[in-house]
């Protein structure tokens, strides 16, 4: 007969198999999970890895673009091979294309007014100003911040043996510290203003009526767009008398920062591996013989 203290012990002995039993399979579990997790963290990894090179490849295709496009044609324009966007290209492997889809643009920095316009060796150029004004004013934005951000570039340069009060601006989204810039302003200026490290001419073959409006302020906004719309239907200028004939302008106006061609560009690319997305912007400058060289890059 069986005592109640040995039922207990054997009951307690019970008790402990199970509570080891459980404990390892808790432990096995979080090893399980753990194997998961690094697991995942393995392929998200290897998949940005892929996404980057990717990228990589899309800037190549920006620069080949490019080439082509200076070799092909004399003047920069809108209707050129660069400015059509690829949309979800697959560039997966053989076997699975669909697994990595790939869109890019290129856009023409020079169709947008260049902030480093707006002063040189750290005194501001009283006429951009203006100019800058008058594209603020249709944009419907305080004409005052003209001059604050003409004073922020100008912080940014070498004076006449003074160094620099600020750090260079790259990019619009580096204007938001300034005092009355904000978010929808920033959005409103991507489309029309950019940031270049030299002083630019407009592209008057790809600029927007806005922009040539406030460059070539003779012509007014109502002037521009209809130059523009000529200009959209195939009515490409040539050379920069060309333009100046057409506007009907007397003489050339040395103040008119405005061509027909473009050295600099913007590439913006996205990879999407399976649902990872991963997003490139860069600048691109094009010399005279069509080479292009990436001045920066950011992921």
């Amino acid at each position: 007969m069986i005592s109640l203290t040995s039922f207990r012990q054997r009951g307690m002995a019970v008790i402990a198999a199970l509570l080891v039993v459980v404990a390892a399979a808790a432990a096995a579990t979080q090893v399980i999970e753990r194997q998961g997790l690094l697991a995942n963290v393995l392929i998200s990894e290897r998949n940005r890895t892929q996404a980057a090179w990717l990228l990589q490849g899309g800037l190549d295709w920006a620069r080949v673009v490019l080439q082509t496009d200076a070799r092909s044609n004399a003047t920069t324009r809108l209707d050129g091979i660069w400015s059509q966007p690829i949309i979800s290209l697959p560039v997966g492997t053989a076997s699975d294309p669909e697994r990595a889809l790939f869109s890019g643009q290129i856009e023409d920095s020079q169709s947008k007014y260049n902030l480093r316009n707006l002063a040189d060796q750290a005194r501001v150029n009283a006429h951009e100003v203006q100019v800058f004004e008058n594209l603020l004013q249709w944009l419907g934005i305080d004409t005052s911040l003209a001059m604050t951000m003409a004073q922020r570039v100008a912080d940014s340069q070498f004076g006449e043996g003074a160094m620099p009060k600020a750090v260079g601006l790259r990019d619009i989204d580096d204007l938001r510290a300034l005092p009355g810039v904000t978010t929808p302003i920033i959005d409103i200026l991507q489309a029309f203003v950019t940031v270049l490290p030299d002083i630019t001419p407009v592209n008057v073959n790809t600029a927007s009526a806005e922009v040539l409006g406030a460059v070539v302020g003779s012509l007014g906004l109502a002037g521009a767009r209809d130059l523009v719309a000529q200009r959209d239907r195939g009515m490409w200028f040539k050379n920069r008398g060309d333009f100046v004939n057409r506007v009907g302008h007397p003489e050339p106006d040395a103040k008119w920062r405005v061509s027909v061609n473009s050295s600099w560009f913007r590439v913006t690319g996205e990879v999407d591996v399976d649902d990872m997305i991963v997003s490139l912007r860069a600048m691109l400058h094009r010399s005279e013989r069509g080479q292009s060289t990436i001045r920066w890059v950011s992921y």
